[in-house]
């Protein structure tokens, strides 16, 4: 595989990005239950969503794929149309915010756990790596949001339970996963701050 093929999408990859993107959005702009209120403060949110919380899904799944594919692997973003479908429902009917608009396909006979772990890993380094790029924007809730849900991301995906990246990084280096897990999980419990403004 060639240095240009890391960066090539498929038609079909690209519209599942962008539809996972859209959907991400739609559902964190969406406040309480039943139908949204088609607003200038909807768009509004929707856009900001678009900009913070579909860019950390995104980036994540993307920084999953280019590493993979370093490694000689085919990798491939494919949008979980059900798990989209269910978000919407779980919204509507309950207002509940659930996300799970897919995943990187990764194919190849062999990974070595090194490669695998280095492959998850690159997920929640990328969102980690975004909230301090939101942190340092110092724009109120655009700021606040893409740090908060960059972090959580971070936090969520580093829990070390199959099929989360955590648990694939434990397996290859558990020096690694408490270095960048134990802070996440210090400031998701309250007992380590960072303040924004």
């Amino acid at each position: 595989m060639g240095y240009m093929d890391i960066f090539k999408f498929s038609q079909e990859e690209i519209r599942d990005l962008i539809i996972s993107t859209l959907a991400i959005a739609l559902i964190f702009a969406w406040y309480g239950r039943g139908i949204p209120h088609l607003d200038s403060w909807f768009g509004i949110l929707f856009l900001i969503s678009i900009f913070t919380v579909g860019s950390g899904f995104i980036l994540h799944e993307l920084a999953h794929r280019t590493v993979a594919r370093h490694f000689g692997a085919l990798s491939e973003f494919k949008a979980w149309y059900e798990g989209l479908a269910i978000a919407l429902v779980l919204k509507i009917i309950l207002g509940f915010t659930f996300i799970a608009p897919g995943a990187v396909y990764i194919y190849k006979d062999y990974l070595t756990s090194k490669e695998n772990g280095l492959i998850s890993l690159a997920g929640p380094l990328t969102n980690i790596l975004l909230a301090f790029v939101f942190y340092m924007l110092h724009i109120p809730l655009i700021s606040d949001l893409g740090f908060n849900v960059n972090l959580y991301l971070a936090a969520f995906n580093m829990i070390p339970v199959y099929p989360l990246d955590g648990s694939k990084i434990i397996s290859w280096n558990p020096l690694v996963w408490g270095i960048i897990s134990i802070p996440l999980f210090l400031w998701v419990l309250g007992l380590f701050n960072i303040n924004l403004f």
